[in-house]
């Protein structure tokens, strides 16, 4: 059983949750401020620590003017998760991301806050709370 903020869907075992969840703040001078929400499975055989150097490496190849701010193991709702902050440049603009995976079974749960320019320490804190606020059920 599919479980979604609306309601539950019956769907076949077969099929894997590609769901995205996007939010954006509607608050006055926050323009360009997002949380995105996806979900990968582990590639066969693929432990959580390769898959997050893994995807820390694409990420560093990937997006122009990549500069990494910081990039730390932690947890999110008592599972292993890791947290790489880092800088880049969309037409001209700075962009501040910091990419939040978080271990869920065989799925690895990609929280990505973006804010244009730079993100202040009290900025980062909120951003960190809303990150930790995450409650997550067993894995099937």
């Amino acid at each position: 059983m599919y479980q979604m903020h609306e309601g539950t869907l019956a769907l076949p075992v077969e099929w894997q949750d590609k769901t995205m969840n996007v939010f954006v703040s509607a608050a006055t001078g926050t323009e360009g401020v997002s949380l995105v929400i996806t979900r990968e499975r582990l590639p066969w055989g693929m432990k959580f620590a390769e898959y997050v150097a893994n995807e820390t490496r694409k990420v560093a190849k990937k997006v122009p003017d990549y500069a990494e701010v910081s990039s730390a193991g932690t947890t999110v709702s008592g599972r292993d998760a890791h947290v790489h902050e880092f800088t880049w440049t969309n037409n001209g603009a700075s962009i501040h991301q910091q990419l939040t995976m978080v271990e869920y079974g065989q799925v690895v749960m990609m929280l990505t806050f973006t804010a244009p320019g730079a993100l202040s320490d009290t900025q980062r804190e909120q951003v960190n709370a809303v990150i930790q606020s995450l409650q997550l059920r067993v894995p099937d």
